[in-house]
């Protein structure tokens, strides 16, 4: 059975910390209605009323986000045609070196059984910024690797790691390099009128598999303009 995955890192955060929400949500739904995939895979999706705003676009999916009181805690939200077989979440443990915005935002990952034995990873890691703080980034990483330990695992998600350092880093997942940036600095909402923090072409967005019999083969939607992350689009064999 073929299954299709839609990933997108959707920088809905609270104004003015993201520009042209609603716009940008609209066409973000467009584009999942356009391509109907069987999964979706979204980060940074802040506001709970854009969680019910999708929950409403999409009736016929199964869509699963962490609970809290104030906000969708960890920004995470996925989306089943096909109900799981079961779903669990999970917070990244807090560091001594954490900034405010990460404690805040309380990183974790999604994790959904799709079929026996057989999980779906939805995951934003620590945003690093500075080259020191990419070791909690990494150790993040090896939680998860952890937890792929003996199943069969596709990671869906931000993993903010470039790639260079993702080769050096990996030892668990089949990797092959998309064509072309995740983020890229000719999207316009990477623009410094726009976008507060400074963005450079690289790939931090990966669908990846610890199992070589469903690794997705993937295509970044380079370069539909929806967020500061280009979506990605997998398709793999179930």
């Amino acid at each position: 059975m073929e299954v299709k995955i839609f990933n997108l890192n959707c920088w809905l955060l609270p104004s003015p910390f993201s520009a042209e929400n609603e716009k940008r949500l609209y066409r973000i739904i467009s584009l999942i209605k356009k391509y109907s995939p069987d999964i979706i895979t979204l980060q940074e999706v802040w506001l709970k009323k854009y969680v019910r705003k999708l929950k409403r676009e999409f009736p016929d999916y199964h869509f699963f986000s962490l609970k809290s009181s104030l906000f969708n805690k960890s920004g995470l939200v996925s989306g089943f045609k096909m109900k799981p077989l079961s779903f669990s979440g999970e917070y990244f443990p807090l560091t001594k070196i954490h900034n405010l915005r990460e404690k805040i935002a309380l990183k974790g990952y999604q994790a959904s059984e799709i079929s026996p034995g057989v999980f779906i990873i939805n995951t934003q890691l620590y945003t690093p910024e500075k080259p020191s703080d990419l070791k909690i980034t990494l150790s993040q990483f090896k939680k998860i690797e952890a937890f792929s330990s003996g199943k069969k695992v596709i990671i869906s998600g931000d993993l903010n790691i470039e790639e260079d350092e993702f080769l050096r880093a990996n030892k668990t997942f089949f990797y092959k390099s998309p064509l072309g940036f995740t983020v890229a600095r000719k999207n316009y909402y990477c623009n410094s009128r726009v976008n507060q923090i400074p963005r450079s072409d690289k790939t931090i967005d990966y669908i990846i598999s610890n199992e070589k019999s469903i690794a997705p083969k993937t295509k970044i939607f380079n370069p539909v303009t929806v967020s500061d992350h280009y979506p990605m689009f997998g398709i793999f064999d179930l």
